[in-house]
């Protein structure tokens, strides 16, 4: 599977800006050689092998974080917060009724990622979201991470109150499939 570059570049940014240049350089130096080249390059729209993202996720996970993906979530957070900051995307979360939005943002996964599906299978308006991503060969717990932080940041974007994201299934874990679940406590006032 591949991805956008742009999620790295992210990730980069997000290191760099939070922890330093020399810690952002120390984790692209613990990489291979070809994930700092790819970084290096800095062509966002680029496609590269989705295990060299997940590679500097490992890395910084290890550097940064205990292992436990909380470092993986808060790039994701990160990416969806560089992602949607334009002003188009305000104006649209603004107006949007979230069940739109959300399904409307699932199907643009196929412009980051080369295979595999987001659904939103569940969407109710008493505050409960399930998000299910299908198709997605060799799935990695810390790729699957920064989805779960790119859901939370999402959903603050729509203006819900105390987002809640889980992911409650996880076939690298070994279960039958990939599955978020998010709560909130109602909408702001638009």
């Amino acid at each position: 599977m591949n991805v956008k570059l742009q999620g790295l570049l992210n990730a980069a940014d997000w290191i760099e800006a939070t922890y330093g240049t020399e810690e952002l350089e120390s984790i692209l130096d613990a990489c291979s050689p070809t994930v700092a080249e790819r970084y290096r390059e800095r062509i966002a729209i680029n496609w590269h092998p989705k295990s060299e993202f997940v590679e500097l996720l490992d890395q910084a996970e290890r550097r940064l974080g205990t292992g436990d993906g909380k470092v993986a979530a808060e790039i994701g957070a990160a990416g969806a917060r560089k992602n949607l900051s334009g002003s188009v995307a305000r104006a649209l979360f603004y107006v949007a009724r979230p069940q739109f939005l959300m399904r409307r943002v699932a199907g643009l996964w196929s412009r980051f990622n080369d295979e595999g599906t987001m659904e939103v299978p569940l969407f109710d308006n008493d505050g409960h979201l399930q998000m299910e991503v299908k198709g997605v060969p060799d799935p990695h717990v810390l790729f699957c991470a920064t989805i779960t932080g790119w859901c939370r940041e999402f959903a603050t974007r729509f203006r819900a109150h105390h987002p809640v994201v889980e992911h409650v299934e996880c076939r690298a874990r070994g279960d039958a499939r990939c599955l978020w679940d998010a709560r909130w406590d109602g909408f702001e006032a638009r």
